[in-house]
């Protein structure tokens, strides 16, 4: 028991002596103190206490223990700093001292440090300088001030890493000779930096501080690798469609120097010829018949070997299940399903390429990974914007050509649509129905894929109703339970996965009323009766004449010519046109012809030889007397006589016109011989 209490006693006996302190565990504890070069003052660093205590004052103190013994110096620090510096000539050499800093208060804050002058020695950083960089680097460096009674020599270090990285490279200390070094194995066409520092040999001291970096470039090699080199058609601006040429620069280990120019070759057809072409850096316009194109890529040491493009067949098998999912709303992740042509094989790679799709030019935005033939999937990372569509397609390409998969839409952050459906239409099916149309929201202004519409129908009275979810692939609606004669406000709404949109303009539209419908019912009947009476009349005109000739007088239906058409009036003078039965009375009249119709039978036989001429009856003589005067009335006293002139003889050009109405009204040749 009295040995555990001797060691506890012994602990804290301990813990007072170098200083430390019952309270706040934070307080600070450390104190270093390092010589400036060799012959500099001695500089001590402590840390701080935080807080209201953080201005406090600090006293640092420091006791010969060697040549004059328990002589104690003090050095007092400005309120708030945390170091101070002896400077030399308080300080004697290879002397002992021992070092401790104490609070405004008189707490010592840190423990006793034990020191000598000459083993906490911080040289100064040696100075770099570069002799040659072809085509081995040589640095060499010269170490900073030493006394000669100095007899330990210095020690340095050395590391470099490529300028504007962050990550520095540590020379192995055995590499390395004596003020110099050579860096046999940089990448060429490459800035890099260099820094040293340096230590007493034997350890004892403080590393300097490093160098400033000297920094160079190593010279240019030959370029390696392949130009990553894509195709996309392209109208040209003569309007010929033509085949745009795309390909990436190489990055800067690849190309190993300054790329000044790019060979290109290709060839139009199976027995084309190559065509060589130089062009600078990313795309050229070739025609739209190429087949094979080969590209290099040229320094001023060399070039690249040829990248070969084959485009001889472009229907070969293409990956399917392309999916495109939005990774932390900046990069997309791109998955397929392997593709196998028949003839082909396995594609050697595959291509997955992007570009915006409501972008003018696909050129300008188009970008391209590949993947080697067992990877189906690609993190598609670059200046992605939100809200943007972008069509994403996978090429597998073989040694014959390639295949493209149908393309997909996706976005890397979607937001709500910008505006509604667009062109809204109705068309009433019935007084209390109709069917909406609209057109879908133009692509630039989706911000996302849309999931659903919503439509709004509001009436004069009560609060709007709510139609939703409608499928995002339709374009019609068929509203049902409507008013009769009422007016409707209508309006709809497309929402993503971010949420509802803005609304589409408002559509005014008015349900028919129902007393339409009697009147259009009964318009509807009764042009159905006058058509099936217009088909009856048709089929049946025969039986119905036959059945009004039956039953109606004959004024009714017997169709009596009209004598201001007759052929009479037609060859009338109109001049001397008086009237339809009035003839001019001047004008000289025809001959009549007397018939005696007292003869013997046989001269009366021969007399009717005649009677032919006389088939059309004569015409209407103007008389003014009455029904006694016409001569056709009285007995005829002339002979008749066989060979008596014909009517055409006797009236020559003026023989007169027989119409309809003189063979109605005027007696037939038989009445007038008596004969009927």
């Amino acid at each position: 028991m009295r040995k555990r209490w001797k060691g506890a006693w012994l602990l804290l006996l301990a813990l007072k002596t170098f200083g430390f302190q019952e309270g706040d565990p934070e307080e600070p504890t450390g104190l270093e103190c390092y010589q400036v070069g060799p012959r500099g003052g001695m500089n001590c660093t402590w840390p701080s206490r935080s807080g209201s205590e953080a201005i406090t004052t600090y006293t640092l103190h420091y006791q010969s223990l060697k040549f004059k013994r328990n002589q104690t110096q003090s050095s007092q620090a400005p309120a708030g700093q945390s170091w101070v510096v002896i400077g030399r000539s308080n300080l004697t050499r290879n002397e002992n001292y021992a070092v401790w800093v104490e609070a405004g208060d008189g707490t010592q804050i840190t423990p006793r440090l034990t020191l000598t002058l000459h083993e906490i020695v911080k040289p100064d950083p040696p100075v770099l300088s570069l002799e040659d960089v072809t085509p081995v680097v040589t640095m060499s460096w010269t170490n900073p001030q030493w006394p000669e009674h100095f007899s330990r020599d210095l020690a340095c270090h050395l590391r470099y890493r490529v300028s504007g990285t962050t990550n520095w490279t540590r020379v192995h200390e055995g590499d390395v000779e004596p003020n110099h070094y050579e860096f046999s194995s940089l990448e060429p066409f490459t800035a890099y930096e260099v820094q040293a520092r340096c230590i007493p040999e034997d350890g004892k001291g403080f590393w300097s501080d490093w160098s400033p970096s000297q920094t160079f470039q190593t010279p240019e090699a030959a370029p390696l690798g392949l130009v990553d080199v894509w195709q996309v058609a392209s109208p040209a601006e003569s309007g010929e469609p033509s085949l745009l040429l795309l390909w990436k620069p190489l990055n800067s280990e690849a190309a190993r120097g300054v790329i000044h120019s790019y060979s290109l070759a290709f060839r139009t057809g199976s027995d084309g010829a190559e065509s060589p072409l130089e062009s600078p850096c990313c795309n050229a316009s070739l025609p739209a018949r190429t087949t094979h194109v080969w590209i290099s890529a040229n320094n001023h040491v060399g070039r690249t070997q040829p990248a070969n493009l084959s485009l001889e067949r472009q229907d070969l098998s293409a990956p399917a299940g392309v999916q495109a999912v939005a990774m932390h709303g900046q990069d997309l992740r791109v998955t397929w399903e392997p593709s196998k042509d028949p003839l082909e094989g396995e594609p050697t790679e595959y291509l997955v390429e992007w570009a915006k799709e409501c972008s003018s030019s696909k050129a300008a935005s188009l970008g391209w990974v590949r993947r080697a033939a067992g990877v189906h999937s690609a993190l598609l990372t670059g200046d992605f914007r939100p809200r943007v569509p972008y069509q994403v397609r996978v090429y597998g390409l073989y040694p014959g050509g390639f295949g493209a998969s149908a393309p997909v839409r996706a976005y890397t952050q979607e937001g709500v649509p910008s505006a509604g459906p667009q062109g809204l239409q109705d068309r009433s099916i019935s007084k209390e129905a109709s069917v909406i149309s609209w057109e879908a929201i133009p692509l630039a202004q989706r911000n996302g894929h849309i999931t659903h519409y919503t439509l709004y129908l509001a009436a004069p009275t009560g609060s709007p109703q709510t139609y939703q979810p409608i499928a995002a692939t339709e374009t019609s609606y068929n509203l049902s339970g409507l008013e009769p004669g009422t007016s409707y406000q209508l309006w709809m709404t497309g929402s993503t996965s971010a949420g509802e949109g803005n609304a589409s303009s408002i559509h005014l539209f008015h349900t028919p009323d129902s007393r339409w419908e009697a009147v259009l019912a009964s318009l509807l009947a009764v042009g159905f009766l006058l058509f099936l009476a217009c088909v009856l009349g048709a089929v049946l005109h025969v039986q119905l004449l036959d059945l009004c000739h039956k039953v109606l007088p004959s004024w009714c239906w017997e169709k009596v010519p009209d004598a201001t058409h007759s052929r009479i009036m037609l060859h009338e003078d109109p001049h001397s046109y008086r009237g339809p039965l009035v003839r001019n009375l001047d004008a000289e009249e025809t001959p009549i012809t007397e018939l005696d119709i007292g003869e013997p039978a046989e001269n009366v036989n021969q007399g009717y030889s005649t009677l032919p001429q006389l088939e059309s009856p004569l015409p209407a003589l103007p008389h003014s007397g009455g029904a006694d005067d016409w001569t056709g009335s009285k007995p005829r006293t002339e002979e008749l006589v066989p060979s008596s002139p014909t009517l055409e003889e006797t009236w020559g050009d003026k023989a007169p016109v027989i119409s309809g109405y003189e063979k109605h009204f005027m007696p037939t040749p038989e009445e007038v011989l008596g004969l009927a």
